[in-house]
C-alpha cells in the first residue's frame, strides 16, 4: 500500500512567493541583466500607455472617440493603453495631436547597475524570516 503524497504549498517551493514583489524585482533584476533591461523596458511601455489613458481621459474622450480622431479603430487604443502594444511613432504623433499636446522624445542615460553590498546579521536574520511579521528592534 503506498502512502498518499503530502501536499507541499507554493510558498515552500518557491521563496519569493508572498514576499514583496517589488524586492523579488529588485533581487532578480541584479542577478540578471536581461531581466533587468526586459523589466525597464516593460516599465517604459507601461508608462507611456498610462499616459496615454491619463491623457484621454482629462480630455473625457471614450477610446472610440479618440479612435475616429486619429483614424483607427477602437481596440487598437485599448491595445495601447493596456501596454499590450508599443504604437509606431507616427500613431504617437497623431495621438499627441489629437489630444493637444506635443510628442517629444529623448534619450536619457541609464545609470549602471548599482553593486550590492554584504548583507548584516540583521538583514540576513530578516530575511530568512520571509513573511514573518516578527522582525528584530534596537532599543
Amino acid at each position: 500500500m503506498t502512502q498518499p503524497r503530502k501536499k507541499t504549498s507554493p510558498a515552500s517551493k518557491r521563496e519569493h512567493i508572498g514576499a514583496d514583489v517589488m524586492a523579488y524585482f529588485r533581487e532578480r533584476a541584479a542577478k540578471d541583466p536581461e531581466f533587468a533591461a526586459a523589466s525597464r523596458e516593460e516599465a517604459d511601455k507601461l508608462q507611456l500607455a498610462h499616459r496615454i489613458r491619463e491623457l484621454r481621459e482629462a480630455k473625457k474622450l471614450s477610446q472610440a472617440q479618440l479612435a475616429e480622431m486619429i483614424e483607427t479603430k477602437q481596440p487598437s487604443i485599448a491595445r495601447i493603453e493596456s501596454g499590450r502594444t508599443l504604437p509606431r511613432l507616427d500613431v504617437l504623433q497623431r495621438i499627441a495631436t489629437a489630444l493637444g499636446m506635443r510628442l517629444t522624445i529623448d534619450f536619457v542615460k541609464v545609470p549602471a547597475p548599482r553593486r550590492r553590498r554584504a548583507k548584516t546579521a540583521v538583514q540576513e536574520q530578516t530575511s530568512s524570516w520571509a513573511g514573518a511579521e516578527v522582525r528584530p528592534s534596537l532599543r
